[in-house]
């Protein structure tokens, strides 16, 4: 088995296929999904995603409930969201080293011990009035360095619990799940808050993590070879390794990571203003359009699981952002409800080939002594996000929804063709 030109071990199969390869893709995945939920350690960690799912988008719709009533601000409510990820940012990477270096199953149960003590509290500062902007403001980074976890620890062990040729299927199911409780929580997140206020709204938070604590408690599944940050590699341990940096796959696959969160991820965090300022919409419509993308990607990540194999998880990856942008485009010229119903559904189909496909490229171009600083390389462009929200909040303000859709487009086709002509020339990475 011959190495990659820059010293990454090549998988078995090709990571980035070049355009004018066929493939012949089966109708049906041919991954038995009923024995992969019979794994137990899956089964834990899957159920694991769609509880810490939950909670994180009853916290993304409350505290900006919340927000709202205590300051009357929409800047700042959109600044939770940007600090939201200035932890992906700055720890991102952080995490995905200690993924390489510690048991992954015990920072598993850390992360849910740190996330119930954290919403308990919350619990408490809001039912005795004493909660601040600056506490919500503290909570969101909290919350946001609890989720530089998922994918070099949570959703590593997940995929080290089942078969190589089953990776995709875990992947896409696992996605699946989480985009069907992104499109539940902007529907039940605003009722709930009315009934229980943000005190109960916590309680319930809490209590997911904790069950979520138990769950990774029993999870047999361990780090296989764990590599201990001695004084011969202390320091350079914490650094991306080089000959990861400078593949020209993995280059690749961030950049599309780059585009996503640039203009695809923030064009979907600015439904509700199309909703309200573009259709004047009520409040509970405006979270019925918000969810449209979450019931799409639902659909979209178990297509994936079913249909993906590790030859065709890039095209999904490229062609799932191309589309996004084409659609965002598209509702630009024909700016209706019902077309913008049409498009956020198939808009979240394919944000769901883009982000079930995600980690599984990562982690069959990565060595296993990589994979967690692989994810924790993506984690920092994950985090590009930040300037992702800015220009489009930005845009939106100044030129309006349609032109701002059309330019932010335009902008991301164009950096897709980059990598495109990229692609072309990227040479295979195979097993000889």
């Amino acid at each position: 088995m011959g190495d990659g030109p820059t010293g990454l071990r090549p998988t078995a199969d090709a990571i980035l296929p070049t355009p004018s390869q066929t493939y012949r893709t089966p109708l049906l995945h041919l991954t038995d999904t009923r024995a992969l939920f019979a794994l137990p350690d899956y089964r834990r960690l899957w159920a694991i995603g769609g509880l810490t799912g939950v909670a994180r988008w009853l916290e993304f719709v409350a505290i900006a409930i919340f927000t709202f009533e205590l300051t009357r601000s929409p800047q700042l409510v959109a600044l939770l969201a940007v600090l939201r990820m200035v932890p992906y940012v700055l720890f991102g990477f952080l995490m995905g080293a200690l993924a390489d270096a510690v048991d992954r199953k015990r920072l598993l149960v850390a992360s849910f011990a740190m996330m119930a003590v954290a919403s308990a509290t919350m619990v408490v500062v809001t039912a005795i009035g004493a909660a601040t902007y600056a506490a919500a403001a503290a909570i969101v980074m909290v919350s946001g360095a609890f989720w530089t976890t998922d994918m070099p620890v949570r959703r590593r062990l997940l995929v080290d619990a089942v078969k190589t040729e089953s990776v995709p299927a875990a992947l896409g199911f696992d996605n699946s799940t989480m985009y069907a409780t992104r499109a539940l929580g902007p529907l039940i997140g605003g009722a709930t808050y009315q009934g229980l206020g943000i005190s109960g709204i916590y309680a319930l938070i809490a209590m997911s993590y904790l069950i979520s604590l138990v769950l990774a408690a029993r999870v047999g599944v361990t780090s296989k070879a764990p590599i201990v940050a001695s004084a011969r590699g202390g320091l350079r341990f914490l650094i991306p390794p080089r000959q990861l940096i400078l593949d020209r796959p993995f280059q690749i696959i961030m950049g599309v990571t780059l585009v996503y969160n640039l203009w695809c991820w923030p064009f979907i965090g600015m439904v509700p203003v199309i909703g309200q300022r573009d259709f004047v919409l009520t409040p509970m419509l405006v979270g019925a359009l918000s969810a449209c993308d979450g019931f799409g990607g639902t659909i979209g990540g178990m297509t994936v699981g079913l249909l993906a194999t590790r030859r065709t998880l890039f095209r999904f990856y490229y062609l799932g952002t191309l589309a996004c942008l084409v659609l965002m485009i598209g509702l630009a010229l024909h700016l209706t409800i019902a077309s913008a119903v049409a498009i956020l559904l198939v808009v979240g189909v394919a944000t769901a080939a883009f982000s079930s496909t995600q980690y599984a490229l990562v982690y069959n171009l990565a060595p296993p002594d990589m994979r967690g600083r692989a994810a924790g390389v993506l984690s920092i462009f994950i985090g590009s996000s930040m300037i992702g929200h800015w220009h489009a909040g930005l845009l939106f303000e100044r030129l309006g929804s349609i032109t701002a859709m059309k330019v932010m487009g335009c902008e991301g086709l164009a950096a897709m063709i980059v990598l495109a002509a990229l692609w072309r020339r990227t040479p295979m990475h195979r097993s000889s």
